[in-house]
């Protein structure tokens, strides 16, 4: 329906006065003492546009074809109480008042709505705006630059509230289309209803984008298994990118190539945290995507700029660059940061003036509430080389990717060849071209000959049953699901695992249970089934990061003598470090009942990263049980290494000649009594090939798992679900990288970090100086990170004076000086020894 904005002509002139006090050349107010964000790039400067009071808190932003900013000004998320200002969300135009090329004018085009996230404008002159509850097109009709005509083109409804995880991002497709966000929800069931009755239903199955018209009709799901896709863009190539935030323990936020049928992998029924078994952050589940590039804390907006894409991250204070090459029919990005502000920097959206300028909406303050601070920046280029070049053009598979969607002449048979392909994009896109092309009803199950086939299939009737669940024929999904678990291959079992649990059917328990019987039971398998099992049994997932009813399964798994042990071995291995289950009792019970190798192995490795002292206690009286395997007590020995004082008694015993070559080797070990032989000299520490031969060849990889927890290295890293997040996860290292880049990473960590393990420099008010990786947290009062050591730590954001990316790693140097040449070999035995 269409309907004037001015109901009551006092609302009209009161804008009319808001307009004149605004009409004003801009003078930024901007606190003096709080420095401008810095510049990293040589090519670029910064300047501020616009501040506070004038313009406080702003979000979204976008330019006419006449070269006016829109800019959105919110104040109705979170407002405290006794807030000051209106009570609905307002929309100003800034623009060039006397042609000098720079906005220095503001005016109010238009004032209300509530939890206003995105502004859109359409070639036809509508401006889109995007409210928690709905999408609005809404337009100037009489050229006085004051929006008098709104309609509602999208509606959704739910019960839930949170102002920012319902609708959101939006971004207009070459053909005019809509496309829009709507983050996770928070699980609750919802209807996506447009202007012609079509609906999109759901709730549960985490963040979507839909399509639709420019007026509204026509609305389909276009992707799912986002957390939030609060930015999208569309390139000059017509791909859709999206920036997606993450989940409380999942990071790092996504950088997503969005493409129609696309599974990102999050779902909000298996809990908020993203660590679930059954979700995927980056096409670790079969069927799902992974992400182009991870990006800083909290993203709101992605834009493109000459060869590159530009994300805000608005919990890292910064502005990043992406420079994207072509990965098959999707691109990967490689990033660097081109402003870095400190704690009263929060970028959150950006738009591109004609003249290559970047304008950049900044909240100010870390506070969610509105809170009346708020600034308006540009980013200039120095020269126009910045604004040569543009994003690669779309490769032969991405063109081949986009037909298997959209081309309605490819035979079923080639959409079903294409299944097998080895690029998830273009299998991905053969899968859904089953569903749009309606020849999915055509495809038999006998067809499905190979594990890319039924994967395929499996993503073309789960996507088929989300966007149009009344085409749901409960008889072929449970043929299809039945007879999938049955499957040979473990990567089809995981793939029906999960479509399994979340159709929440409790017929399919005994089938998945089965599953834990087979001979090929890789632990991403076991862990699938296990906690599809919890899932099903519970009708809930834990929204944290540990799963309460997984724990208590995995602990009677393991507590049942008749299991396998190598089955024992697995549950152990998936319960966390920090479970109050099993009972240092019980796992001394389990190691007395079942002295297996593998199992015990397992249970030590628990104790050793739990750390704590009745942990430490039951480690030493292993470490003495001389019926156990050497390797599970030499294990136990290492696990003894930080509190070996409390132990010396018994280690020196075990460092005897008469003690087994393992158990004295480790507890010399443990005491630093190994040495270099006599006379050897080692090399600097850039010559790689020196070391690679004064090392050697050989190592015993089980004793380099014990250097691994006994150096410094399980401080940061994980491996096989042990250890920690701080630095890269090691399991599959060995496959990564050969044997002269593991040493040259460990003699010389500096000279490359990834973009997610880059340590930041902070420096207080009072001259204290921090060094340590951001954690994902962007609000409250603190900054939070964690050091070198595994510890975590925090600043409180107002004793910030500045911080910025480190060049040097937080992983520490000279780390070769704190082994000798014999536990370097081993430990590199145990790095190149490649886990799946």
């Amino acid at each position: 329906m269409i309907m004037p904005v001015f109901s009551n002509p006092s609302d009209f002139v009161r804008i009319l006065l808001s307009q004149a006090c605004f009409a004003l050349a801009l003078l930024p107010s901007l606190d003096a003492a709080q420095p401008p964000p810095a510049i990293l790039s040589d090519d670029w400067t910064i300047e501020l546009i616009a501040s506070d009071p004038k313009l406080v808190t702003p979000i979204s932003c976008r330019f006419d074809s006449k070269g006016r900013l829109y800019v959105v000004e919110s104040h109705t998320h979170f407002p405290p109480g006794q807030y000051a200002g209106p009570t609905t969300d307002r929309i100003y135009i800034f623009d060039d008042s006397n042609g000098d090329g720079r906005l220095d004018r503001q005016r109010l085009f238009y004032e209300g709505g509530k939890s206003t996230m995105g502004i859109e404008v359409m070639p036809d002159g509508w401006i889109l705006v995007a409210t928690r509850d709905a999408i609005t097109r809404i337009r100037d009709s009489d050229g006085d630059d004051v929006a008098d005509v709104t309609e509602v083109i999208i509606r959704h409804e739910t019960t839930a509230t949170y102002p920012h995880n319902g609708l959101g991002g939006l971004a207009i497709s070459n053909s005019g289309d809509i496309y829009f966000g709507q983050g996770e929800n928070l699980g609750e069931p919802y209807a996506i209803v447009s202007t012609d009755g079509s609906r999109q239903v759901g709730g549960g199955e985490g963040g979507n984008v839909f399509r639709c018209r420019p007026d509204g009709t026509g609305l389909t799901r276009f992707a799912t298994g986002f957390w939030n896709p609060f930015g999208m863009h569309f390139d000059d190539s017509g791909r859709l990118w999206a920036v997606c935030n993450d989940p409380d323990a999942m990071p790092p936020c996504r950088l997503l190539h969005v493409v129609e049928g696309a599974d990102f992998g999050f779902q909000f029924r298996f809990g908020r945290a993203g660590t679930h078994p059954l979700q995927a952050w980056n096409g670790e589940q079969p069927g799902t995507l992974p992400m182009a590039a991870g990006t800083g804390e909290a993203p709101c907006a992605v834009v493109s700029h000459g060869n590159s894409l530009w994300v805000t991250a608005w919990g890292d204070n910064r502005v990043e660059r992406y420079q994207m090459s072509d990965q098959g029919a999707s691109l990967a990005g490689l990033m660097d940061v081109v402003v870095q502000g400190g704690a009263s920097f929060r970028p959150v959206d950006m738009a591109v003036a004609k003249d290559g300028s970047i304008y950049v909406t900044d909240w100010v303050d870390r506070s969610y509430p509105v809170h009346g601070r708020g600034a308006l920046w540009r980013l200039v280029p120095k020269s126009e080389s910045v604004l040569k070049g543009s994003l690669p053009e779309m490769s032969e598979a991405e063109k081949k990717a986009n037909a298997l969607v959209s081309d309605g002449s490819i035979a079923v048979a080639d959409r079903i060849a294409y299944l097998d392909d080895e690029d998830r994009y273009v299998a991905n896109a053969a899968a859904i071209g089953l569903v749009r092309q309606r020849q999915l009803q055509s495809v038999a199950l006998d067809q499905m000959a190979t594990a890319g086939k039924r994967i395929g299939l499996i993503v073309a009737h789960r996507w088929q049953n989300l966007i149009n669940p009344d085409s749901l024929d409960h008889s072929v999904r449970a043929q299809i699901i039945s007879d999938s678990l049955a499957y040979s291959s473990p990567e089809v079992v995981r793939a029906t695992i999960r479509w399994a649990a979340e159709t929440g059917d409790k017929q399919f328990l005994d089938a998945i249970r089965a599953t834990l019987a087979r001979d090929e039971l890789p632990d991403n398998l076991f862990a699938s089934a296990v906690a599809a099992i919890a899932y099903l049994e519970t009708g809930s997932a834990a929204r944290g990061k540990r799963d309460p009813a997984q724990e208590k399964l995995l602990t009677e798994f393991t507590s049942d003598p008749e299991r396998e042990p190598r089955l024992r071995a697995m549950a152990v291995r998936m319960l966390p470090a920090d479970a109050d289950q099993p009972t240092v009792e019980m796992l001394r019970s389990w190691i007395e009942q079942t002295p297996d190798a593998k199992f015990c192995t397992e249970i030590v490795r628990l104790l050793v990263a739990r750390g704590n002292e009745p942990a430490m206690r039951l480690l030493a009286e292993i470490a003495a049980m001389e019926s156990l395997d050497v390797e599970v007590r030499g294990d136990a020995i290492a696990g003894l290494a930080r509190n070996a004082s409390s132990f010396a008694a018994a280690l020196n015993r075990y460092g005897l000649p008469k003690q087994d070559e393992t158990i004295r080797r480790e507890a010399r070990r443990v005491l630093r009594r190994e040495a270099d032989e006599p006379g050897l000299l080692r090399p600097s520490s850039d010559d790689i090939p020196a070391w690679d031969r004064l090392i050697g060849t050989g190592g015993d990889a089980k004793a380099g798992w014990r250097v691994f927890v006994r150096t410094t290295c399980v401080n940061c890293h994980a491996y096989a679900g042990r250890g920690s997040s701080v630095g890269p996860d090691l399991t599959a290292i060995g496959a990564q990288m050969n044997r002269q880049k593991l040493i040259e990473s460990i003699l010389q960590p500096s000279k490359e970090v990834g973009p997610l393990f880059v340590a930041w420099q902070v420096l207080t008010d009072d001259g204290r100086a921090f060094s340590g990786l951001k954690l994902n947290d962007g609000s409250g009062t603190h900054a939070k990170f964690i050091g070198a050591d595994g510890e975590r730590f925090e600043v409180p954001l107002v004793e910030i004076v500045s911080q910025r990316p480190s060049k040097e790693s937080i992983m520490p140097g000279k780390l070769e000086e704190t082994m000798s040449i014999a536990e370097m070999r081993d430990l590199l035995a145990f790095l190149m020894t490649t886990q799946n």
